[in-house]
């Protein structure tokens, strides 16, 4: 796969089919995730890699959990951030919409459903680092992230980093014996993307880069 392809080309999967993951596939794609840089070569990630019978078992606590304390998503965060990020939320789920309606569901029940139980990929990546390490430590996860996700695409392979799940952090930690010194900062679903499935002909728009971006010290 052509790197510059695989940038602007990556897109979330939300529908995977029932095939099995290779193992060896799965070590190749971590491998390219190592290669991530990270602040003085620390290499801060660990990774929990779940299939079968234990990622179900996880999915059916978390959706337990959900059922009983029902900790809704919300993107807005409770009115705290500002509204240029909301907007761009809204405009993910208006874009969303007609797919979803074709599954019979809705925005949010899709969401927090689909979160929940990973889309029901066949295997999840759990991203964990050391709890005292300080938080810019996160963006070298991230970075080892977007390794793995590129790497899954040039593989044939579809992910779908969900970081929802993380409200029941403390249920991850227990079901896949998370060190107690270590916190648990992605999940990232990962399996054979399911062309039929509705949701997986969706891409997210992306905002004009002069909105991001400030020019200093070049020529008009």
């Amino acid at each position: 796969m052509d790197l510059l392809y695989g940038l602007r080309n990556r897109k979330t999967i939300r529908g995977f089919l029932g095939k099995k993951v290779p193992r060896e596939v799965i070590k190749e794609i971590l491998t390219d995730a190592l290669w991530a840089p990270s602040a003085s070569n620390q290499q801060p990630w660990d990774f929990r890699v779940v299939t079968g019978k234990p990622l179900s078992n996880l999915c059916t606590k978390i959706l337990a959990a959900h059922n009983e304390r029902k900790i809704s998503y919300d993107p807005s965060k409770g009115n705290t951030i500002p509204e240029k990020y909301v907007r761009r939320t809204k405009n993910l789920f208006k874009g969303l919409r007609p797919y979803i309606s074709r599954l019979g569901d809705e925005n949010r029940t899709f969401i927090e459903s689909g979160s929940f139980r990973f889309y029901d990929a066949p295997v999840v990546i759990f991203c964990s680092m050391y709890k005292k390490l300080p938080e810019s430590r996160r963006m070298d996860i991230g970075m080892a992230a977007q390794n793995l996700m590129l790497s899954a695409l040039g593989r044939g392979l579809g992910t779908c980093a969900i970081a929802l799940t993380l409200v029941y952090a403390d249920v991850i930690k227990s079901e896949l014996n998370v060190p107690t010194d270590s916190e648990t900062v992605l999940s990232i679903a990962l399996g054979y993307p399911d062309d039929a499935f509705p949701m997986n002909e969706f891409r997210s728009s992306r905002e004009n880069i002069e909105e991001f971006v400030a020019w200093l010290g070049f020529e008009e």
